[in-house]
């Protein structure tokens, strides 16, 4: 028996009057979905607790049954692991950064995430201001990754120096509570200044570090080649950047394979995945670039590796659906799901075995009239095995309402694949 947890990216909504008053999942033409449904019990479960809204990488860990809560230590930190960016025997403090489009006479963001930029031209940038900024007078160094469309990990690290997350973000869309990023409703378009959250003179330092750190990009991205060919293009600069989602050291985790007594093998985009494999002990393989997320062929490939994979657990994270719901692009957001369907879960559903079990859920919801991840409740399906029918009929936010698969909140789903299916299943052998 394997267990395969597919996890489809934002892929929850609220409903939407373009889509006549249901959901992108009440929308799709989704056969394969509806066949696993069939063979399976669903409902709908929050993902970590109704006050904390998800990100992709601690919406992972509390599927893979690990609490938020206790070991959630920052997107900057786990993003800075996944990357190999954290050097040994230093201090440090890790960031996600994004870079950004702003209008200098106005004192205004066009865009926190500036779009359109091909990865050629990210890497440029980011060349630009490893060759150019100098932090030495803080007695610090740093590390610059830049990837998908506009994201970013930067990494400063001393050894003279203590230096410190609990600081400020200055992306607007995020206020930073503790570890947490929250979505900022309505938020002004300006970039903020970076403080301390404490009195701590590391705070301080590194909250220093951050505005020094960011003037000085911001005249190197201004004379940038990249730059000035946009701008002649009639294109949006990415011509600065904001910091968000500072962090630090995290806590010892669990084994997976110790706490369950199966291996685990997870697939998925993001360094911060990668940093959840490296700290719950299992493999980890980077299943595709974010540009090429609903690519067919990955998708095709994607689920012959999967079935492949002699792991006793295969956990893979598509992206398609959620960037769709962060550009409110209801029908995109609905082929985006049709897509996966067709070209990943059908042949999946071709190759498992009988006694395979099959977890389908989202890392959380980005309803499209937000733009956002939101604390909104999302569907969960397990299939195969010995379940039976709870009459639901398709993968979506109703018919899980209606479903009576007895978990709450995400980090049930395993203990109770564990208790109500394999342990009976040994039993009965």
């Amino acid at each position: 028996m394997k267990i395969y947890m597919i996890i489809l990216d934002g892929a929850a909504d609220r409903k939407i009057e373009m889509l006549g008053n249901k959901t992108p999942l009440q929308v799709a033409n989704t056969p394969s979905l509806d066949t696993l449904v069939k063979r399976g019990k669903q409902t709908l479960i929050t993902v970590i607790d109704k006050n904390i809204t998800p990100e992709s990488d601690s919406g992972s860990m509390a599927l893979l049954s690990y609490d938020p809560k206790i070991y959630y230590p920052g997107r900057g930190t786990l993003e800075g692991i996944g990357t190999g960016f954290i050097p040994e025997g230093y201090n440090y403090v890790a960031f996600r950064i994004n870079f950004a489009s702003y209008d200098e006479k106005l004192g205004t963001l066009d865009r926190r995430t500036a779009r359109g930029l091909e990865d050629r031209e990210l890497q440029m940038l980011a060349k630009d201001i490893t060759e150019n900024v100098d932090v030495s007078k803080f007695n610090v160094s740093f590390k610059l990754l830049a990837f998908g469309h506009h994201r970013g990990i930067l990494v400063f690290y001393s050894k003279q120096e203590k230096l410190s997350g609990n600081i400020s973000n200055t992306d607007p869309g995020f206020r930073k509570n503790g570890v947490w990023g929250t979505p900022v409703k309505n938020y002004e378009p300006k970039p903020l200044d970076c403080l301390a959250l404490d009195e701590k003179e590391e705070s301080k330092l590194t909250a220093n570090i951050v505005n020094y750190f960011i003037k000085q990009s911001q005249k190197i991205l201004a004379k940038s080649e990249v730059n000035r060919k946009r701008i002649e293009k009639g294109e949006l600069p990415a011509n600065y950047l904001i910091f968000r989602d500072g962090g630090q050291k995290p806590k010892q985790m669990p084994q997976f394979e110790e706490k369950f007594g199966l291996t685990l093998s997870m697939y998925g985009q993001l360094p911060a995945e990668n940093a959840i494999a490296k700290l719950i002990g299992a493999k980890f393989t980077f299943s595709k670039s974010l540009e090429l997320q609903l690519d067919k062929d990955f998708l095709i490939n994607a689920e012959r590796i999967l079935v492949a994979d002699e792991a006793n657990v295969k956990f893979i994270h598509i992206k398609g659906p959620d960037e769709p719901g962060h550009d409110n692009k209801p029908k995109e957001k609905v082929e985006a799901i049709e897509f996966i369907d067709k070209y990943f879960l059908s042949n999946l559903i071709k190759d498992i075995k009988e006694d395979d079990i099959v977890v389908v859920t989202c890392d959380h919801a980005t309803p499209c009239e937000l733009k956002i991840h939101s604390t909104d409740k999302v569907p969960v399906l397990i299939s195969g095995g010995n379940i039976q029918n709870d009459g639901s009929t398709k993968f979506d936010e109703e018919n899980a309402s209606r479903g009576n698969l007895p978990i709450e909140k995400a980090i049930d789903i395993f203990p109770y694949i564990i208790k109500e299916i394999f342990d009976d299943k040994n039993k009965r052998n």
